[in-house]
């Protein structure tokens, strides 16, 4: 990522790339998060921290940023996460409908081998894949995540009972790997 495009997260003060960040805007008085933001969108830029997140809602912290009373959503932050979720599994949709998707543990498998994946995702219901291809995924720095079930990953890619599927090297895999980094980090707070 290119270094012009990082920022101050507006709740920490902690530096952060753009793209890894969520939008937060106001409109008709609601506050409201954007998880498809562009670069170039105005708001309030911040960390996509659960616990930073919801500090600042008890704190008020948007309320004084946008100098005014805002109405939140009791359900405000299990949104977020949805929508982030649905937004990576609409990718890796779009990862099918590019031709940019392996799906099953032997393409999976082969595109480890021949070095052209660097997204997989594994059921949260499976634990097939250990040993030598845990160690190829950890040496070359391979995405792995174990968020979504098995029914979330077969819907996404149109098929029933997909365990594995892997995203090939692409932009679009790029984009995937800054919406899981939201995703994970939100998460795990």
């Amino acid at each position: 990522m290119d270094k012009k495009y990082k920022l101050a997260c507006s709740l920490t003060g902690n530096i952060f790339y753009l793209k890894q960040m969520l939008l937060f805007k106001e409109m008709n008085n609601f506050l409201i998060c954007d998880v498809n933001a562009r670069l170039n969108e105005k708001g309030i830029w911040c960390n996509p921290s659960r616990y930073d997140i919801e500090k600042a809602i008890r704190s008020q912290v948007f309320d004084k940023i946008f100098k005014k009373k805002l109405k939140i959503q009791n359900s405000f932050t299990e949104n977020i996460e949805n929508s982030l979720k649905l937004k990576v599994l609409n990718l890796v949709g779009l990862s099918k409908k590019a031709g940019l998707l392996e799906i099953g543990y032997d393409k999976v498998i082969k595109s480890l081998k021949n070095n052209s994946i660097d997204v997989v995702l594994i059921a949260n219901e499976d634990s097939k894949l250990e040993g030598d291809v845990l160690k190829i995924i950890d040496d070359r720095k391979i995405l792995l995540n174990k968020t979504f079930s098995r029914s979330e990953i077969s819907k996404a890619v149109g098929y029933k009972n997909v365990l594995c599927v892997a995203i090939m090297i692409s932009n679009l895999s790029a984009t995937l790997n800054s919406d899981f980094y939201k995703l994970m980090k939100f998460k795990l707070n």
